[in-house]
Order: structure tokens, then C-alpha cells, then sequence
């Protein structure tokens, strides 16, 4: 019989070592079986950080390691918390009740109720039955909840995790059983869903309202109040274009500030614990509109957000780390690109990619942007524009085929110089990635499906 090992990634880490001496073998990493034994990853969790890639396939994540590995060799913090962390990492199913392709109201309502709805709704399941969400499950129990999003705060995915809508679309009403329910901390976009009158009695009920970056930097995380911050009237900028324009570096928090803030403003508040919901929202939205290098900056965006949770939770052992993403969006994959013309399947094959991918380096604007800024442009003002923030000189017919800036007529041309195409602007049925760090994170399989989430979250709590 095979006797019973306790295994701590102390002792797994030495032995690796002594592994790696003895057979000159690169620095070891963590093996499935050591992490789903990892003792930090047993017992219960008093926090949950939940982060969202929204609209994320395997081909987004991947390529925003290949950019950071071209620049600089660098890895991403997702992929260093597989090669470094006793992970359990899952495969993740994310059908709603109606379509094997779902939205994202459905998936975060799959994962906050724990039911599978049709897409387009929140917590109200195909029969019309209303569904608790996680939230006010959460604060019978004296957890707080925290949401933030790179979207309008009222958007489907926080949305899920905290309310009961018919329509994803009724942002407005969404808003206001955010402050009936009392979500503690809510940062993100979405102004406009906040009317004044709200917001007044938001701040009568002891809420601290930011409107800005400066309101967000001006703050004490430490102090115990609620907070809604809502950075822009709509989505927050793309981060690419953020990047290029210190304007809105000044106005628009990044998603990892918003989450540093989030984590210690729930900490400062009285709780018996608390779950904090973290959307990268704009990855989806590049894969809607086909923009590869803007997906590439939206989930290195998100990934800074990883980075900075991963140090938080670095050394405790009360905080449960989760990320994940709700669904795929538009099927982006990096394209083998041949040397020259014509080349043959022989040795040598696919040799121009790497220096096709390395043009994405060049751009500095999405294509939204790009058709905000450049409307009405045509022939060689249009092609010094498209020059200017892509770096890529496009002949007469591509040009021609680029009239009018639609991003899918856009993302056609610039596949050709950079390699990257996709299958559409849809959202896609793929299975997703799912990884768990810390205590509670033994309960999850190693396939799951997105409705089974929700319990699995209370059981990490010990409350179901």
C-alpha cells in the first residue's frame, strides 16, 4: 500500500532543486499531482478574488505571451503563475441554457446563481424563476462583495454576480439594486446608468462616489467606507489607446489599480470576509471588432491585474485567487507565415511568422480609434494615418479595401502583414481556461462546467 506524503511546495521546491543540480536540468516546475496536494491549497477560504478575462480564447492568451516573449523575453504573469505556483488548473465548459455559444450575462450567471439562463439574462432562469445571486447569498453570511470592470460597472458580467434582470440592457436598473443591495465596492465605467439622484442617496447611505482617477489617487483605501467609483460615461479607454494619450492616463484608472484599491478597500471595511470580481471587459470587445494588436494590450492590461493580485495574496492563507475567462470571441489565432512566396511544406516552413507578428509592435491606436479619428480619409492621407499608428505602408488595393475603416475590412488587410486573422466577430463555444490558487482551490475539478462554479464558491467559504 502506498503510503500516505504531505507534500508543501517548501519541500517540493528543495527537492526540485537538488533534482536540478544533480542532472543540470533548467529551474523544476510544479507537477499536477504536487499542485492538487499543495497544502496552501486545502481548508477555506475568508476571501475569493474572482478575475475575468472576458471573451478570452486559448489564442489571446497566447498571443500576449508571444508579444511579451519577442519583447524582451518576458512571461506573462498568467503563464508564470502555472510555471511557479501550485495551481489546479481546470478546463472549463461555458454553454448557457439555450446556446452552446454563450453571452456573457448568461456565463456570469451561470457562475453568481448557479443556473444556466438564456443568453441575455441575469439570474432569471428559462422557466422565469429568479435566482439569488452569490451577493445577497454572501451578505446573509456578513461577506462583502467588491466588482470591477474595465466596462460600465452595470455591464452583464459584474452584473451577474449581484443581480436579478430580465435584460442585460437595463443598465439603469441594474444600478439601482447595486445600491438597494448595497454591492460594498464598485469600480469601473458607467457614469451615465448613475443618475444624480442616485448617486445623492448613494452618498447619504455612507457611499464614497469617485467620478475620476484623480477622486481614486485623492483616496484613503484604508478608510471604511463603501465606494462606487465610475471613471467614464461608458466603457473605460482601450488600453492601447490609453497608452498613447496622457490624457486619459490621467482620467481613466488601469484595471491593476482598480483591483490594489478594491482588495484593501474590502479589507478596511468590517466583514467576516469578502469576494472581489475582477473583469478585463475590453478583451471581448477586440474580439467583436477583430483588433489584434488591441486584444494583445487588452489582455496584458488584465494581466498587470494578475500580477498585482498574485503579490497580494503571496504569503497568506486566507485569500482564494480564481482566474478564468467567460467565454472566446472571435476565434483570433497567430497564422504560420511562409519565408517567401511560394514555399513549399520543406525546412524552412513558416519562417517569415516571427517577423510578421513583430508589426504589432508598431501599432499604437485600435481600430476603433482608427475609424474615429481618420473618418472621411481616403487615399494617400488615409494611407499616412494608417501608417502613423500601425506602421504598415498598404499599397493602392488594400487601401481601396480599407475605405470607410469598418474594423473586420481593417483586420482582413493588417492579417496579411502581421499574421494574426480570425474566424469572426462572435462569440465562440470554446472551452476556457479555469486555474485556482490558494485554500478552497482542491474543491475544483479538473473539468468543470460554468454552473458548477457558484457552489464550488460557497463550499470554499464552508457555506454550503
Amino acid at each position: 500500500m502506498r503510503p500516505t506524503t504531505h507534500t508543501t511546495r517548501r519541500n517540493f521546491l528543495r527537492t526540485a532543486s537538488i533534482t536540478s543540480a544533480i542532472f543540470g536540468a533548467p529551474a523544476a516546475q510544479l507537477t499536477g499531482e504536487e499542485t492538487r496536494r499543495a497544502g496552501q491549497n486545502g481548508g477555506r477560504a475568508r476571501n475569493i478574488i474572482f478575475m475575468v478575462s472576458d471573451g478570452m480564447n486559448h489564442g489571446a492568451l497566447s498571443l500576449a505571451q508571444h508579444y511579451l516573449g519577442r519583447n524582451g523575453g518576458q512571461d506573462t504573469h498568467w503563464t508564470k503563475l502555472y510555471r511557479d505556483h501550485p495551481v489546479v488548473r481546470c478546463l472549463a465548459e461555458t454553454y448557457s441554457a439555450n446556446s452552446l455559444v454563450t453571452d456573457s450575462a448568461a456565463a456570469a450567471s451561470a457562475w453568481g446563481g448557479g443556473h444556466r439562463v438564456d443568453n441575455g439574462r441575469l439570474n432569471i432562469t428559462p422557466d422565469g424563476v429568479p435566482k439569488a445571486p452569490l451577493q445577497t447569498k454572501l451578505k446573509q453570511a456578513k461577506i462583502l462583495t467588491g466588482l470591477v470592470s474595465t466596462a460600465t460597472i452595470t455591464h452583464a458580467t459584474p452584473a451577474g454576480f449581484a443581480v436579478t434582470v430580465d435584460s442585460r440592457g437595463k443598465e439603469e436598473e441594474i444600478a439601482k439594486q447595486y445600491a438597494s443591495h448595497r454591492v460594498d465596492v464598485m469600480l469601473g465605467g458607467g457614469r451615465k446608468f448613475f443618475n444624480d439622484e442616485l448617486k445623492s442617496a448613494m452618498a447619504k447611505d455612507g457611499y464614497e462616489i469617485f467620478q475620476s482617477n484623480a477622486d481614486l489617487e485623492a483616496a484613503s483605501a484604508a478608510t471604511a467606507r463603501p465606494v462606487l467609483g465610475v471613471f467614464a460615461e461608458g466603457y473605460l479607454p482601450y488600453a492601447i489607446d490609453r497608452a498613447a494619450e496622457e490624457s486619459l492616463q490621467k482620467k481613466r484608472p488601469l484595471l491593476s489599480e482598480m483591483a490594489r484599491f478594491a482588495v484593501d478597500r474590502l479589507s478596511a471595511l468590517p466583514n467576516d470576509g469578502w469576494f472581489l470580481m475582477v473583469e478585463g471587459a475590453r478583451i471581448d470587445h477586440c474580439g467583436h471588432a477583430n483588433d489584434a494588436a488591441g486584444s494583445i494590450h487588452e489582455q496584458l492590461a488584465f494581466d498587470q491585474a494578475v500580477g498585482a493580485m498574485v503579490e497580494y495574496v503571496s504569503g497568506r492563507n486566507d485569500t482564494l485567487l480564481i482566474v478564468t475567462t467567460d467565454h472566446g470571441c472571435g476565434g483570433l489565432q497567430l497564422n504560420g507565415g511562409a519565408g517567401k512566396a511560394g514555399q513549399p511544406m520543406a525546412p524552412g516552413i513558416y519562417g517569415g511568422t516571427n517577423e510578421a507578428f513583430d508589426h504589432l509592435r508598431q501599432f499604437k491606436m485600435s481600430l476603433e480609434g482608427m475609424a474615429t479619428q481618420a473618418g472621411g480619409l481616403s487615399g494617400p492621407p488615409l494611407r499616412e494615418f494608417l501608417k502613423m499608428h500601425s506602421g504598415l505602408e498598404l499599397n493602392d488595393d488594400e487601401i481601396k479595401a480599407v475605405q470607410g475603416l469598418k474594423s473586420h475590412d481593417l483586420a482582413r488587410v493588417f492579417a496579411t502583414h502581421h499574421g494574426v486573422s480570425w474566424t469572426s466577430g462572435n462569440h465562440t463555444a470554446d472551452l476556457v481556461e479555469f486555474c485556482a490558487l490558494g485554500p478552497g482551490s482542491q474543491l475544483f475539478p479538473a473539468f468543470v462546467r460554468n454552473y458548477e462554479v457558484h457552489n464550488l464558491l460557497l463550499q470554499a467559504y464552508g457555506l454550503a
